[in-house]
């Protein structure tokens, strides 16, 4: 799985070996690197099968360390290409970081240079664009550029000798190379024997690899981009706009405009950071959790592990031929989104994921956010949002008094999605408590522990603050970042409870339709469904209990 540090994906141009057709390679694929100049012919021929997993593993120190090795004239592993007889394309099947890395260095683009910007619609994520300027600054001040190195080549007198001997080594090192002798099909199984260790690729992205046809393996490439980056949907040319629209939309839907944790931030990220692992596999799981997808239907053949087989009943999940069913699932995840997140759809409860899915530590938690989108569907399927409504502000007030509930369940309960039903089912109980009248802290917590899935559950000693650092860690400041919107949120006019910035609805406590003007003392924030549901319900209510005159 992409660990998503040096985003180096923009770098090599994805193709599906079927456009170059299936005839053997032929020909020495060999190179030196001042043919990966972004102009150059050789770069414009480099091409990484659709199938390859993204290329964001490396680190800023893993970068310098292999351009230096080769620099040095350090033995370095070899790259192992093909190329298509048809096209003259020469495919990379193994080596994809590396030979990025010697991209990135030639071109000063390490997830935020000119070739990087285009690929990503010009939209480049802040973590993305802190890892380029950190490999930058750090290539600078251990090798050099491409161009000072060059430069030093160039013109040697009263140069850094090493610079200079460096920099002719550009031009005099080939990089080494193996090549792969055969048609499509052998370059396509070359690769998968080649990634069969977990250690150089995951079960989880060699299942997605495998799968990419599948339409949940689509979704989940599109949701995480916004619609940018690679078209793994380009075979729909009816659908591709349509995707990208769509995937743009629920990306901003789910992460919104917040995507990291500072001091400066006025809000916390609603579903953590989206430039990291953690929030790929977040992606895959909702993806298959909120469309009835389970392993068994998609992560079948060659990825099944030895000794197991699915049961015959269990349907498998065929590839989209059109791009329908991809857009059938996005819709899915876009319908749970809307629900829970935002003011965009007049429903929306609107959740405070300062509430729902950080930890007191202000550590995101993935499966407590699943969780709370999961609530909010079955909340509405059991047409339960106006009960909801009128206890959420206890309901929300228990979970920020027992923060630590959250940490214990998401650690206690495994990784994934194992936590997600012990997270469930203590709403679920809380509010059950609540909705007979129990409404003291202790005698929900008694209710809680009866059940197997949460009998551990208890309120932490409160710890002594130790700590020698003088500066404060990132995860303290997050702490307290955390702490500050929680004690300082807005509240609903309506349910009382918190009401973050984002899911701000403009309300008239008196009606436009009794007369209500668009005055500022008729003015009133609230979450969207308690504009448009619950303020009704309640309104219905009180019509009822009001005698007749």
């Amino acid at each position: 799985m992409p660990t998503h540090l040096v985003n180096l994906d923009a770098l090599i141009q994805r193709e599906d070996f079927e456009s170059g057709d299936a005839v053997s390679g032929a020909g020495e694929p060999v190179f030196k690197l001042p043919e990966l100049q972004r102009y150059a012919l050789y770069f414009s021929v480099l091409r990484k099968p659709d199938f390859q997993r993204v290329t964001m593993d490396w680190s800023p120190e893993m970068i310098v360390e292999f351009i230096k090795s080769f620099l040095d004239g350090e033995v370095i592993p070899a790259l192992i290409l093909w190329r298509s007889n048809t096209t003259g394309k020469v495919f990379t099947i193994d080596g994809a970081h590396r030979l990025s890395a010697f991209i990135a260095w030639v071109n000063d683009d390490y997830g935020d240079g000119d070739i990087s910007r285009e690929f990503f619609g010009y939209d480049v994520q802040p973590a993305q664009s802190r890892f380029h300027k950190k490999t930058q600054t750090l290539m600078a001040d251990t090798i050099g550029s491409y161009k000072q190195l060059v430069f030093a080549a160039l013109n040697p007198q009263g140069q850094d000798q090493k610079m200079v001997l460096r920099g002719r080594t550009i031009s005099t090192r080939q990089v080494p190379v193996q090549k792969v002798e055969g048609d499509a099909s052998v370059a396509e199984s070359s690769f998968f024997k080649i990634n069969q260790n977990p250690a150089i690729i995951s079960p989880i992205e060699l299942a997605l690899t495998r799968a990419r046809r599948k339409p949940n393996a689509i979704a989940v490439r599109a949701l995480i981009r916004a619609g940018t980056g690679h078209k793994y949907w380009g075979k729909f040319p009816n659908r591709t706009k349509e995707i990208e629209e769509l995937a743009a939309n629920v990306h901003d839907l789910l992460f919104g405009k917040i995507v990291e944790i500072e001091s400066q931030t006025p809000d916390l990220p609603r579903a953590g950071q989206p430039y990291s692992a953690e929030a790929f596999t977040m992606i895959l799981d909702m993806v298959n959790i909120f469309n009835d997808v389970t392993p068994a239907m998609w992560q079948q053949g060659d990825d099944r592990r030895k000794g197991r087989k699915s049961k015959p009943s269990v349907p498998t999940l065929e590839d989209d031929p059109d791009g329908t069913i991809t857009l059938k699932f996005l819709n899915r995840i876009k319908s749970v989104g809307a629900l829970i997140t935002g003011n965009a759809y007049s429903g929306s409860l609107g959740f405070d994921q300062a509430v729902y899915s950080y930890a007191p530590t202000g550590k995101f938690h993935p499966s407590a956010f699943i969780a709370s989108l999961k609530l909010g569907q079955e909340l509405r399927e059991e047409n339960k949002l106006i009960e909801f409504c009128d206890v959420r502000r206890d309901f929300e007030e228990f979970l920020v008094r027992h923060k630590f509930f959250i940490s214990a369940l998401a650690h206690g309960k495994g990784g994934r999605t194992r936590p997600l039903q012990s997270l469930l089912k203590m709403h679920k109980l809380i509010l059950d408590c609540l909705w007979t009248g129990i409404g003291n802290d202790d005698e929900i917590i008694v209710r809680l522990n009866a059940d197997p899935q949460l009998a551990d559950l208890k309120d932490p000693l409160e710890p002594a603050s130790v700590s020698t650092r003088k500066k404060f860690s990132r995860s303290v400041q997050a702490a307290a970042v955390l702490r500050e919107i929680l004690a300082n949120r807005a509240r609903c006019d309506e349910c009382g409870a918190r009401l973050p910035p984002s899911a701000r609805s403009k309300d008239h406590i008196e009606r436009q339709d009794d007369g209500g003007v668009g005055t500022l003392e008729n003015l009133q924030f609230t979450h969207p469904f308690c504009n448009t549901g619950y303020k009704e319900a309640k309104r219905a209510r009180a019509l009822k209990q009001t005698p007749n005159s």
